[in-house]
């Protein structure tokens, strides 16, 4: 890795040198902190060369080999150096090191799920003609050819593994790509989707139920497009939505398998034009769903039920009721009564666990 560096100066045989300091590093290693690295080299030289014409003209007794090697050996050993290259002259800086704040991948299965059209980001020319700032501002790094050829494999539907093996790249490098496009909120990973699944409501199912907007979204979303929650009537746009989030409600009732929801409610899903995994994936998207693992939870029937209704009936019911008495959010939530039920809520959830 290094800096390429351009001095025009007609004091040079063709009126310009060219010099690159380059630092060779492991393959495994992650390039990014050494760029800044790489970039003081190239301007302490720089430097040195416009002042003193260490490299082109060096001084007799002045070693360029072992002023490399001096730097090479102080940053292996200290991530600092101070190399005098004469009486007057010094190549002196201490490296601070970072790395990314990556979301580890603990789970190959889990499903990268698009949060942007990564086929638009690939178009260079219909990212500039959209509309909308997302896609513009999306990609805040190069479309370096590595990521190019992973981008067309993320579809909702492969897992992190399906792609690792369908790519042309090294698995690691596949799982670098990912983990860097996680940390730029270009995709989220859900866990995949099955039919012997079985999935239980979270507290943010709530909060849609008195978001008009976000309602739209999710009939849009959960309908792959085919109906757009804008183009109904308000009566009917509300009665859409309510339909859309009772059927949440159903998916996580008494802890029923995917395929069991989808026997029962297919007249339902068929009559809303609903694609099952977007109905997963945007419940698991929004938090509004998570998964229930087979072997996990020890409730009863009884208490089973219970919380299911303090889920989706006796807390939001509680809140509506005291929000139409004109309390804000945080009365509401500071309200005994309803603190009372989240914790008997919150207890029952870590048996559960």
């Amino acid at each position: 890795m290094g800096t390429p560096i351009y001095i025009e100066d007609t004091s040079y045989r063709r009126n310009c040198f060219q010099f690159n300091i380059c630092m060779v590093i492991d393959g495994n290693q992650h390039h990014e902190p050494y760029r800044d690295i790489a970039q003081l080299l190239a301007m302490s030289f720089q430097t040195l060369e416009v002042e003193t014409k260490l490299l082109s003209n060096p001084r007799e007794g002045t070693s360029i080999q072992a002023i490399l090697a001096q730097l090479r050996q102080q940053l292996n050993d200290a991530e600092e150096c101070f190399v005098c290259t004469d009486s007057c002259h010094a190549i002196s800086f201490k490296v601070r090191r970072w790395t990314p704040a990556l979301t580890r991948i603990e789970d190959e299965t889990a499903v990268p799920v698009p949060l942007v059209d990564l086929q638009k980001l690939l178009d260079p020319e219909r990212r500039s003609e959209s509309q909308g700032p997302d896609l513009q501002q999306a990609l805040p790094f190069s479309l370096d050819p590595a990521l190019a050829a992973v981008l067309p494999l993320i579809d909702g539907v492969r897992s992190v593994q399906t792609i690792a093996n369908d790519s042309p790249l090294r698995s690691d490098y596949v799982v670098m790509i990912l983990r860097h496009l996680i940390h730029f909120d270009l995709i989220h990973l859900i866990p995949s989707i099955t039919l012997d699944s079985r999935y239980r409501l979270t507290p943010a199912y709530h909060a849609v139920l008195e978001d008009v907007e976000k309602g739209q979204e999710a009939v849009q979303y959960v309908t792959a497009g085919q109906l757009d929650g804008k183009d109904l009537a308000e009566e009917d746009r509300c009665k859409v939505i309510q339909r859309v989030m009772a059927l949440y409600a159903f998916v996580a009732c008494e802890g029923k398998q995917l395929e069991q929801f989808k026997q029962e409610e297919a007249e339902e899903i068929a009559a809303l034009d609903i694609s099952l995994r977007h109905f997963v994936t945007w419940g698991l998207l929004q938090g509004y769903l998570e998964r229930v693992e087979d072997n996990v939870g020890s409730l009863n029937k009884e208490q089973a039920d219970e919380l299911f209704r303090l889920r989706t009936e006796h807390i939001p019911n509680r809140k509506k009721q005291l929000k139409e008495q004109g309390l804000s959010g945080k009365e509401v939530n500071q309200d005994d009564k309803v603190q009372e039920m989240v914790q008997r809520m919150q207890m029952l959830r870590n048996v559960e666990a």
